[in-house]
């Protein structure tokens, strides 16, 4: 079964970087509450997560509408959220922050797990890119959930990046316009 799930995920997550590579799949954008979407999908996580002692925290300072293509975002989120997860440390706290600039909100998750090398910063992005390191859970992953992300935040105009310490933990986040 966890063979199965694997290899389901892997299909998925390539199939999904294929269309966003391609234009198969067009964005769709509409206005949407931003801060109730990312707090939502890290509800649903916490839940998930809760009996293996992981703890999210979502701090912000007021609701957010974007126009954008709610569900690509959301798997940009969630791409983000699942690597915190797999990279925490013992601690199992996860924080995302929701913070906002004159034409941006940016959208941060951070973990406290062991963090990534400065040589490995500039890759991390690249397809099945991965450093020596090993997860600490028992969680496999793609290699293709910081592509998938990169190119859908590319496709609507945003950024994103890592802030990372080795032996601190990483923030990952990513920006979108705000109306």
């Amino acid at each position: 079964m966890d063979e199965t799930r694997r290899l389901t995920s892997l299909v998925n997550d390539v199939l999904d970087i294929s269309k966003l590579e391609s234009d198969i799949e067009r964005m769709t954008a509409a206005r949407f509450n931003l801060t109730r979407s990312i707090g939502e999908t890290a509800e649903r996580v916490q839940k998930l997560l809760k009996s293996d002692g992981f703890k999210i925290v979502f701090n912000y300072d007021g609701d957010v509408y974007v126009n954008a293509d709610e569900t690509k975002i959301g798997r940009a989120f969630y791409n983000l959220l699942v690597n915190a997860v797999n990279y925490s440390d013992d601690s199992r706290l996860i924080t995302i922050s929701q913070t906002l600039s004159k034409n941006h909100a940016r959208i941060s998750v951070t973990d406290n797990g062991e963090g990534i090398a400065k040589d490995d910063l500039p890759f991390i992005w690249d397809r099945y890119y991965k450093s020596g390191k090993n997860h600490k859970r028992a969680v496999t992953g793609t290699g293709l959930g910081l592509s998938i992300v990169k190119k859908i935040i590319e496709t609507h105009g945003g950024n994103y990046g890592v802030e990372s310490d080795v032996g601190k933990g990483s923030t990952f986040w990513f920006e979108v316009d705000i109306e």
